[in-house]
């Protein structure tokens, strides 16, 4: 009897062994190689599947805030609707960095005082918000928070400072033509030679507080009634022709030069027409005028042509926007640049070996013109995958 049990216990031992040995194949390779999502089909190949899904990708996003008189309509406008694009980027599960800087640029003429909080706002400097941060991000409070926050920032006080001693200098009856206010101005507004390609260029050099991030794409948005210099360079008025840093040029080459490959887009909030220009005229008792935002335009349609240039599609540089600063709601302008992040977000996946086999790769979008291509061991696809998409993908590599 006891030998009975103990042929049944080898019995049971030798059944249990085979059955979780699995298949064994002559041929054994290391399968962690060709990535963790893969196994050995045969002593000839591997066979690997996945699937990944496109959550938002990396933004940079400078604000160039005109502080100067007059823009208090148009500051609070942008954060009136603040909340719906951040929002907007939330939701796309986007990892954002905002910041903005002021079109101020120190000079013999504009030295930094108290108006520029002693050049805190000058050269390119990156406001600080009213949690500490130089920017804001995904992370920084809930919504609500970053909206208060953000609105603290684009609201100028300098701005509104300047404005309320124009208004009441006027009321009072005295003359604008006096040194007295000559010498009033300058003290308590920001000077009226708007520099905000010169400032953006400088953060581009400087990068303070390392808020452009090599790897994330980059949006400049510009906020501004009058052109650059106040088009007074158009005008060929001493002293106020464009230096290479004020230059829409000299923007798309610092870009490229010292972040190759990046993607960006320039967009601007400008003074476009007749009608809006008169608006802007008569806004601070007719004292302070805007002006057409030529060179602004013109950083927008060159970087359109320096992405083009690059191989991005069309339909990303096409949202690069030159909006329209009398617009009595920002919403849409807003929408327009932040989808155009949206579709730079994900373009390829490395695969376990060059040259698959049997590859099969299923996209979630209904965008029929998005196709895939292999080059080495990298899966391609011929634009950028919107936000939300599902890409699922089998093959098999030769062992």
């Amino acid at each position: 009897m006891k030998n009975f049990w103990v042929w049944l216990g080898l019995i049971a031992f030798v059944g249990t062994y085979t059955a979780c040995s699995g298949v064994r194949f002559s041929k054994q390779v290391d399968v962690k190689q060709f990535g963790n999502a893969c196994q050995q089909q045969s002593d000839s190949k591997v066979f690997c599947e996945g699937t990944e899904f496109v959550s938002g990708g990396k933004v940079d996003v400078l604000i160039v805030n005109d502080n100067s008189a007059s823009m208090s309509f148009e500051q609070a406008r942008l954060a009136d609707r603040f909340n719906k694009f951040i929002n907007l980027l939330d939701g796309k599960s986007m990892d954002y960095r905002i910041a903005v800087t002021t079109t101020d640029i120190s000079s013999s003429t504009n030295l930094p005082r108290a108006i520029n909080q002693n050049g805190a706002l000058q050269d390119g400097n990156l406001i600080a918000f009213p949690f500490g941060g130089k920017y804001v991000t995904q992370k920084d409070g809930d919504l609500n928070q970053r909206t208060a926050w953000f609105n603290t920032v684009i609201k100028r006080k300098e701005t509104l400072d300047c404005e309320a001693f124009i208004v009441d200098w006027v009321n009072s009856g005295k003359s604008l033509e006096s040194t007295e206010y000559t010498s009033q101005y300058v003290d308590k507004c920001p000077p009226t030679d708007e520099r905000g390609i010169y400032a953006a260029n400088t953060v581009l050099q400087k990068n303070p507080d390392s808020f452009i991030r090599p790897e994330a794409d980059l949006a400049i948005v510009f906020l501004a009634d009058e052109d650059v210099r106040s088009q007074l360079y158009h005008y060929n008025y001493p002293g106020y022709e464009l230096s290479e840093m004020d230059k829409a040029a000299t923007l798309v080459s610092n870009i490229k030069t010292l972040f190759p490959g990046k993607a960006f887009g320039v967009h601007a909030i400008i003074v476009k027409d007749a009608s809006c220009l008169s608006q802007q005229n008569a806004q601070t008792q007719g004292i302070v005028n805007g002006s057409y935002g030529w060179e602004y335009h013109n950083a927008v349609q060159q970087a359109k042509t320096a992405m083009n240039a690059m191989g991005f599609p069309a339909d990303v540089t096409s949202k690069m926007v030159s909006g329209d600063i009398c617009a009595g709601d920002y919403t849409a302008q807003l929408n327009q640049i932040f989808d155009n992040i949206n579709g730079q977000v994900k373009d390829s996946i490395t695969l376990g070996c060059e040259n698959p086999t049997e590859l099969v790769v299923t996209l979630s979008t209904s965008d029929a013109s998005i196709t895939h291509s292999v080059v080495g061991t990298t899966l391609k696809f011929n634009k950028k995958l919107p936000v939300g998409t599902s890409v699922s993908y089998r093959y098999s590599c030769p062992i």
